[in-house]
């Protein structure tokens, strides 16, 4: 058996993985064996070469292993395709049995996310009367691996709205719920987003991400800081309190207790600095699980679509 540190470093496609989109890393590939010897190849690497193999897994880190447009169309679904460029897609439905003008909301996955994730939501959304569309981010749409960085995301739901002109609420779980506070920093406005399992301690969770590697010392701090440089200028640090403390729209925010990814204990200061903001937490479920919590999908379709008097 050989190997070599390009086994390792390579960038292109990631191993499978579970469907999560926490932004934790594959589990690098093989059992036995050869996973105890990739893993010493990576920890000579990082040794000899800890900028080199930072900006390696980086990328790695950074490439969803998701095909979203290959997956639909093996399969019957009932979803609108439009093509927003910049490798960027839209899933549209209309509201069943609702006039024209019917309020429209933009579900927005996490880096790594699958529509299927969503299910529920967009049922329970629909059954209120509500037309939905889903985000597919770059990266996420065919099986060509390629990076979607904290900026992709940023520029995919402003490239989302602008094709929209207008969503009347956005639904955005993990790391999406960080791209919507840079997408309202830069102007883009929103009366009603639900923020689900938001790691509003970013930097931490990228570091987790580098821990999981293997990775420790100077590498894993430049990975953190590769992942940041890569994002640019959307950088994964940026202050949020100063967006959250002057929005003027409406804002709930949905968490489990039991949320590995995102603690809550650190996304509770969010709900508390949004001006008027509803806080929803739940101990059924995780940092994935609550998009299955029924408790929590009603909570969220009734935020989106509030009964009229």
């Amino acid at each position: 058996m050989q190997l070599n540190a390009a086994d390792i470093l390579a960038a292109g496609p990631a191993p499978d993985r579970p469907d999560v989109d926490d932004l934790s890393p594959p589990p690098l590939k093989g059992p036995g064996l050869k996973t105890f010897l990739r893993r010493a190849v990576l920890t000579s690497a990082a040794r000899v070469a800890p900028r080199l193999t930072a900006d390696r897994l980086a990328r790695r880190y950074l490439t969803p292993n998701q095909s979203v447009l290959d997956d639909l169309s093996t399969r019957r679904h009932g979803y609108e395709i439009c093509d927003l460029g910049a490798d960027t897609a839209l899933l549209r439905t209309s509201a069943p049995a609702a006039p024209s003008g019917a309020p429209r909301v933009l579900i927005v996955p996490g880096h790594d996310g699958h529509v299927r994730q969503f299910t529920r939501i967009v049922r329970a959304l629909r059954k209120r009367g509500v037309a939905v569309d889903i985000l597919v981010f770059p990266g996420h749409t065919h099986n060509a691996r390629s990076i979607c960085s904290m900026q992709h995301m940023v520029t995919a739901v402003r490239r989302a709205d602008a094709f929209n002109g207008h969503y009347d609420g956005i639904v955005a779980h993990c790391v999406a719920s960080n791209a919507m506070l840079q997408v309202l920093e830069q102007g883009m406005s929103c009366p009603r987003l639900a923020m689900i399992s938001t790691p509003l301690d970013l930097p931490a969770l990228v570091r987790f991400g580098g821990q999981q590697y293997g990775l420790s010392g100077r590498c894993l701090d430049f990975f953190v800081d590769r992942v940041n440089a890569i994002s640019a200028p959307c950088a994964i640090d940026k202050p949020w309190r100063p967006v959250v403390e002057t929005s003027q729209g409406e804002l709930l925010v949905v968490h489990a207790r039991n949320d590995y990814a995102a603690p809550i204990e650190k996304t509770r200061p969010l709900a508390a600095a949004w001006p008027g903001a509803q806080l929803a937490e739940f101990d059924q479920g995780g940092h994935n699980e609550i998009l299955n919590v029924t408790s929590a999908i009603d909570r969220i379709a009734d935020f989106m679509a509030p009964a009229q008097p």
